[in-house]
This record gives C-alpha cells, structure tokens and sequence, in this order.
C-alpha cells in the first residue's frame, strides 16, 4: 500500500523510488487511494478550524485533499522534496501552501504545527532517518499538539484462498523496497522509533481491514487498491506484474473469499 506521491526519501537514498511518477495515471491513481484509505487513516484524527497542520511529504496532494474535505477551516501546508509532484499539487490542490525540503529540515520555526500528517513515509528509508523526521516532527509541533501517520507492514497481507501470483509480486515489492533503503515491515517499529525521537507518549495501534462478499463495494476496492500498486511498480521492479493483478481482481468471483491487510497508525503527542 506504499504511496507513490511521497518522494521525500529522495533527499535521503541515494537508491531510486520503486514507484511511479507524475503520469496522469499515476496521480488518478494516488488521488483514488487517498480517497479510499481516508475513512480508515484518518479515523483517529482530528483537527479544528484554525489550526495550523502540516502534511508531510504530501506529494501530489492527494491527502491534503482529503485532509481539507474532512477538516474544513485548517490552515494546511504541504512539504515534498518533489518539484514535480509539488507542481502537480499545486494545481490540484491550490488551497494548500507549500513548500520544497526534506522531512529532517523543515524550514518552519519550533512550535508552528498543531498537527503534523504523514502516511506511506518512513517505510521508505532507513531507521536512522525515520528517527531523524520523528525529531524534526517533534520540534515543529507547538505543545500538546501531536503527529498522525501510517505506514505499512506487508507481512500482514493474505488473500483467502491463496493466489500465487499475488504472492509472488508482494515479495517482489517487498524485495524492491529493500533494495531502495526502506522498509516494507515498519509497522511494529514505529512506536520504537517515535520514542527514539523524544516522544514520551506515543500511541501506536495495529489497524486491520478486511475485504469480502458482506460487502462488496469495499471488497472490490481493496481489491483494485493492491492490485493498481502492482501495475504502478512493474517497471521500477523491472518485473511484469500485470498477471499477478489480473489474478488478484478475480478474487471475488471465488466463492469464501477476502483479502486480509493490518497496518500501523501511531499517535505521538508533544
């Protein structure tokens, strides 16, 4: 479920993004997931009109969209490393300000967030960096404000039955992810890595979602969500996984099926 539009990890690897880029597709692509992951991302989130929040990494703008439909009234910025992703951003979502830099140098003075949002982030860098952005969150959050972000552990992704295909392009992703510095497992992790920064009261939650037949809307969007990642990484991955999506949106033909994910959402307060 990684986020294409995050490219702050640019500043940070010297490796390449396994991603897509700023393609019409791609972006309709990022713009379609937010929408779809918002209900279950943003569930624990809050934010008032007035107050100053930040979305991290915000690439094409694809939350901060969602961020301002749920939360009207926000002040809300956006930062990427992205000059091509800010651009898009800019023209989709013009409500928002923006601005270019890495998510260890944020150039806002101690204190100006709220709230700070990041999703699909950190699983693609190192630990040392991951701690690093923690820290530079950390310090730009005003007191008792908090950060809001989501990341990823792969190894809860199943399919009931099983589709080998699917299976073998998940270890694929997961291998490229690797090899670009970052972390398909992170999860589990990030409750760790926002103490390392200097949170003192971090809550972090496993958060599962399943799709099948009980309803099929979502289950065919859960379905398309992991299915339009394989198609936008094929190329990166230097590996056809065209088969293995047009496996996975036969899913819910069969008959006892659904498809299993639980990723982390953690709340760390200043």
């Amino acid at each position: 479920m990684a986020r294409a539009e995050v490219a702050l990890e640019e500043a940070v690897s010297d490796a390449p993004y396994i991603h897509g880029g700023t393609d019409a597709r791609e972006v309709a692509r990022l713009e379609k997931q937010a929408f779809w992951c918002s209900d279950w991302m943003l569930r624990r989130f809050d934010a008032a009109p007035g107050m100053r929040v930040l979305d991290l990494a915000t690439g094409v703008g694809a939350m901060s969209g969602q961020l301002l439909r749920r939360f009207p009234g926000i002040a809300l910025f956006g930062v990427d490393l992205s000059a091509t992703q800010l651009a898009t951003a800019r023209k989709n979502h013009p409500e928002v300000v923006y601005a270019r830099a890495t998510g260890t140098a944020l150039p806002f003075a101690d204190g100006t967030f709220d709230r700070v949002h990041f999703s699909w982030f950190l699983e693609h860098v190192s630990p040392e960096t991951s701690v690093a952005v923690l820290r530079e969150v950390r310090r730009v959050l005003r007191p008792g404000g908090y950060a809001h972000f989501t990341e990823v552990d792969n190894s809860t992704f199943r399919t009931v039955p099983p589709l080998p295909r699917v299976l073998e392009a998940m270890d694929a992703l997961n291998d490229g992810q690797r090899r670009a510095g970052g972390d398909p497992f992170i999860g589990p992790r990030l409750e760790g890595y926002a103490r390392q920064a200097g949170f003192a009261r971090v809550d972090a939650r496993p958060s599962p979602i399943t799709g099948d037949a009980t309803d099929p809307v979502y289950f065919r969007g859960f379905i398309d969500e992991f299915s339009e990642i394989f198609e936008s990484v094929d190329e990166a991955l230097g590996a056809p996984l065209d088969q293995a999506a047009a496996e996975l949106r036969s899913l819910d033909r069969l008959p006892g099926a659904s498809i299993h994910y639980c990723g982390t959402i953690a709340q760390a307060f200043k």
